[in-house]
């Protein structure tokens, strides 16, 4: 069995890897005929509530059968834009096309391009937000690369007012159909870098769900303007959450990073990698702005 898919399915058999996260990677890791052998030899293999946690992935495959074309097709898209010196303009070109073969899939590709998959871990991920006190009836939240308005839609009947910003003309057009019948809603079109149009101290939460591995891997610089930004847009002892800092696999190196970014950029880090999700494997991050 390849190491890639052996470590997958090990992590799912012992918890730590959900089963939308498991299969999503058994479909990049090689072909499909390879990973469903994997899969079959390791439910073999297993006993007790290991083999209960694999034979979900392997029922999850069997009611989406389509996951492993789709995952492919998705994931390709980031592969196909050309090498451009505007990182920015690349990835929304990526999101644009990732967003016309599946809008679930292209904000989350664990999704498998499933709504029902994609409303509970967006569901979970509220839920924890508001049991940590960051989602008020009062309150006004950016979501920062809010993709086709998952978070927007989840949020808007919790909050007084939710702002969606985004690079993507498509994915902003899939949220603007989605946020369509409420009225404390707004979509913004981004452009990676700074927050033109919004206003300073507006915002009590800014909310960045898997988009800040973008502007990690565009670069340090776009890294320290998104957070001045997000620091001029949020008011005292507002909070940033963000869930996942990028897609680097080394925890440590993002807790230090933030850590040092805060320091210089009037944050205080509160929680630095916190996973408490089972539909995701998700990093949540929490920093508040200091006065």
């Amino acid at each position: 069995m390849p190491e890639d898919l052996a470590a997958t399915l090990a992590g799912c058999a012992g918890g730590a890897i959900p089963a939308g996260i498991a299969l999503m990677r058994l479909c990049l890791a090689g072909d499909e005929d390879t990973a469903r052998a994997a899969l079959a030899q390791a439910i073999a293999a297993s006993e007790g509530p290991a083999r209960e946690r694999l034979r979900r992935v392997e029922r999850l495959w069997r009611t989406t059968p389509e996951a492993f074309t789709l995952v492919k097709r998705v994931a390709r898209t980031s592969e196909e834009e050309p090498a451009e010196t505007d990182d920015v303009a690349r990835w929304a070109k990526a999101f644009d096309t990732a967003a016309a073969i599946s809008p679930e899939a292209s904000v989350a590709l664990y999704s498998l391009g499933r709504p029902d998959l994609l409303a509970a871990a967006t569901d979970e991920v509220v839920g924890a937000l508001r049991a940590l006190g960051l989602v008020r009836p009062e309150g006004h939240v950016l979501d920062i690369g809010c993709g086709i308005g998952r978070f927007v839609a989840a949020l808007a009947p919790h909050v007084a007012q939710v702002t969606g910003l985004d690079v993507s003309p498509r994915m902003l057009a899939e949220a603007r159909r989605r946020a369509a019948r409420l009225g404390n809603a707004r979509l913004v079109q981004g452009n990676g870098r700074d927050f033109a149009g919004l206003a300073a101290a507006a915002f009590d939460l800014a909310l960045a769900v898997d988009s800040f591995p973008y502007v990690v891997a565009a670069g340090p610089d776009v890294v320290a303007a998104n957070m001045r930004e997000i620091k001029r847009v949020l008011r005292p002892g507002g909070r940033l959450v963000i869930l996942n800092y990028s897609y680097r696999g080394d925890q440590a190196a993002d807790r230090a990073e933030l850590a040092d970014l805060a320091g210089r950029l009037g944050f205080r880090l509160l929680r630095a990698g916190e996973r408490r999700f089972r539909h995701w494997d998700g990093a949540l991050f929490d920093l508040e702005r200091l006065p």
